[in-house]
């Protein structure tokens, strides 16, 4: 087993590092905040994914506050079981992204129809050409459906997903957001930080970071997962398909929200590309 699970751990970065030439995300928020008992108040991070403009944001909830949300989170898994069609699921993640702004939970910025509309698989950017995605779209996924030895779970989905941290597993779990052109904008910070300009390497990478952050493009945009269970209900090409992929996975061309500081738990709620599973 641990040998399949290095050997997909491989193929899945050197797939993405063939395609898009990325490094990790400044940002991985895998696990922020324990909640824990004693706590009076807890921080919950979201994140907007496959869209450009906005930041991480961590709003501090006060306990009954928290245990609202974290039943109200698991209740739509539950709900998502029993629905079987497309506008009941929408109808739910729309519910879901009033339900954040209620808590506070959405992107500095971003509006409820905006995040609306990143959840169901639309572009927030208004200069954004969603038919120039198309061939891309294609080209891309053959190519990564030929190189990685892993099973595709459904294809142009909308997606609820929890991921859960694995106890004890070693290495320690991850989940790595990567984005276009990262290591372009960095490559040269670490060239300079190598020969000791520290302060004109840390003005590159910030150089870096912006160019990063620039990417429209959510077809570059790849979240791995390595020593998590990923519970998914997704709807798309494939129908229905309620899973949990164990150990590992991959959600490909994810645009929509990520919610973290509960404890082990990440959760997911948007649309994908593809979600790949191991093979083993």
């Amino acid at each position: 087993m641990s040998g399949n699970r290095l050997s997909w751990k491989g193929r899945t970065l050197a797939a993405v590092l063939l395609f898009i030439g990325t490094a990790l995300s400044p940002v991985v928020i895998s696990h922020l905040v324990s909640a824990t008992p004693e706590k009076t108040f807890v921080d919950v991070t979201i994140e907007a994914c496959g869209v450009t403009g906005y930041r991480p944001y961590t709003v501090s909830l006060a306990r009954p506050q928290y245990d609202r949300l974290v039943r109200y989170l698991d209740w739509m898994m539950m709900q998502l079981n029993q629905t079987k069609s497309q506008k009941e699921i929408l109808l739910l993640f729309y519910e879901a992204v009033e339900e954040m702004n209620m808590f506070g939970l959405l992107p500095r910025g971003m509006s409820v129809s905006q995040a609306q509309l990143l959840v169901r698989g639309g572009n927030i950017n208004p200069h954004f050409n969603l038919k120039s995605e198309h061939p891309f779209v294609t080209a891309w996924g053959k190519k990564l459906d030929d190189i990685l030895d892993v099973n595709i779970r459904n294809s142009f989905c909308v997606l609820y997903a929890a991921a859960t941290k694995i106890p004890g597993y070693s290495p320690e779990p991850i989940i790595i957001p990567l984005g276009l052109l990262l290591v372009i904008g960095l490559l040269p910070a670490l060239i300079v930080s190598a020969f000791g300009q520290a302060e004109l390497a840390n003005q590159l990478a910030a150089l870096g970071i912006s160019l990063w952050m620039s990417n429209p493009l959510r077809w570059f945009n790849f979240v791995i997962f390595e020593g998590y269970d990923i519970e998914f209900r997704s709807l798309g090409l494939k129908g229905l398909v309620h899973e949990t992929l164990i150990e590992s996975g991959v959600f490909w061309g994810f645009t929509g929200l990520m919610l973290s500081g509960f404890n082990n738990t990440t959760y997911f709620l948007g649309f994908t590309l593809r979600i790949y599973g191991p093979s083993f």
